[in-house]
């Protein structure tokens, strides 16, 4: 639901500025306005989730994810309706890393555990997928309001399965927390973030662009500085001592931008240039995502003899291959080549997706599981932010046709630097 609800928006991103009306800077920031808490509270939802138990923590955001999702779904105008997506996005965080944190302490056994988290990859991943789809349906038939709205009765059925099924996970005892380190980094986040939106919107020499971005290094450099000075930072420097953890960490990040940006950027692009409504547009993917499905269903239980690495390496370089093809965009007519570059995407994406959720918590600390999972949340938020901010910049180019390949080639090399971290770092086998 957190993923879905993401990635269906794409789609009704032209109906919520045609109908509440605003400008192509305020549909970035009603993405990244649930991307920036989103990918900022995830170390801190982790950490709750070892100290107070991620059953409590995972309960309580789900709850306020759904309440929020309903006002949001009311919202007479846009300053609400922001206002809203940011308190999901908070509320989004406690989720993510809870559930993958409760996965991982109840399968103790590396084997169950690691078919655990493909399921809970495959899960994720085709929920990524389906949102255009979803998407431009929901639009098409009963209106933007209608991708909010759907997460109601979705999450009151999860609370209910929840409270019946999910037992309370162990947890750690301390008591120190690193407040400012955590200020930090959300802080860092959106500074840059929103100069990314911004010098879309004013130019990168603009004095507003040029003030973002020189505070997020800023800000960015004394996190830095704070987590290697305290006794219990949000991001401990040692976690990151394991090599395939921290290439692990990197692909996730990689993986988000490439798989998410590409949605996001050829959503707008085909509305906005071809002229294709919501329900087109979501259609457009179908094949995308139908690939993505199959290769992660069926072609990962297939090769899953053939190890991480293995699966890692295969499908990013196919969905690079993708992208290569993608570049052939241009009017209506590269309609065929675009359809056939977006399918190999997603049918790479949906080979090595699960992997990289696989390859990080084999590498993590079991008794940081909570922890390592919102590290690897957090690396892919963070990628799905700054891959919406720097595609959404390449869409405002003068050639908007030039503009998008740029954003491709952007994406291609992503997959081509998940090929080259995981042949390096990733051992072939789980622990």
């Amino acid at each position: 639901m957190i993923l879905l609800d993401g990635s269906a928006l794409n789609i009704a991103l032209p109906s919520i500025r045609a109908d509440i009306d605003g400008s192509m800077a305020s549909l970035q920031w009603l993405v990244n306005i649930y991307t920036i808490p989103l990918a900022s509270l995830l170390l801190t939802a982790g950490v709750l989730s070892d100290r107070i138990g991620a059953r409590r923590v995972f309960i309580s955001s789900l709850a306020g994810f759904t309440v929020a999702s309903l006002v949001c779904a009311l919202s007479p105008n846009l300053q609400l309706l922001i206002l809203f997506r940011c308190i999901q996005g908070i509320f989004a965080a406690g989720v993510l890393p809870t559930t993958l944190a409760i996965i991982a302490r109840t399968y103790p056994d590396p084997v169950e555990r690691a078919k655990a988290i493909t399921v809970w990859g495959a899960t994720g991943g085709i929920a990524l997928v389906a949102g255009p789809i979803c998407g431009g349906l929901l639009t098409e038939a009963l209106g933007w309001r209608s991708i909010f709205l759907i997460n109601v009765p979705i999450g009151v059925l999860a609370l209910r399965l929840a409270f019946r099924h999910i037992i309370e996970t162990d947890r750690r005892d301390d008591d120190s927390f690193d407040w400012l380190g955590q200020f930090l980094a959300i802080g860092g986040l959106s500074l840059l973030v929103g100069g990314l939106i911004e010098a879309g919107e004013r130019g990168w020499t603009h004095a507003v662009t040029l003030t973002l971005l020189l505070a997020a290094v800023t800000t960015l450099v004394a996190f830095v500085g704070v987590e290697s000075r305290v006794a219990a930072p949000v991001l401990p420097p040692a976690m990151f001592q394991r090599a395939a953890f921290t290439a692990s960490i990197a692909n996730g990040f990689a993986f988000q931008f490439g798989a998410y940006g590409l949605q996001f950027m050829l959503a707008i692009f085909l509305q906005t240039q071809w002229g294709l409504d919501a329900l087109s547009t979501g259609l457009f993917f179908v094949p995308f995502a139908a690939l993505w499905t199959f290769a992660t269903l069926v072609l990962n239980r297939i090769w899953a003899g053939r190890g991480m690495r293995w699966l890692l390496i295969v499908g990013s370089v196919l969905a690079a291959g993708g992208g290569v093809l993608c570049l052939s965009i241009g009017d209506q007519s590269t309609w065929p080549l675009l359809l056939a570059g977006t399918s190999v995407v997603g049918l790479g994406c949906g080979l090595f997706g699960p992997s990289c959720n696989g390859a990080a918590m084999a590498a993590a600390d079991p008794h940081y599981a909570g922890l390592a999972s919102g590290v690897l949340n957090t690396s892919r938020q963070v990628g799905m932010a700054i891959g919406v901010a720097m595609l959404g910049l390449c869409l405002v180019l003068s050639d908007p046709v030039a503009g998008a390949r740029v954003g491709i080639l952007l994406i291609v090399v992503c997959f081509v630097t998940i090929a080259m971290l995981s042949w390096r770092y990733v051992p072939s086998r789980g622990r």
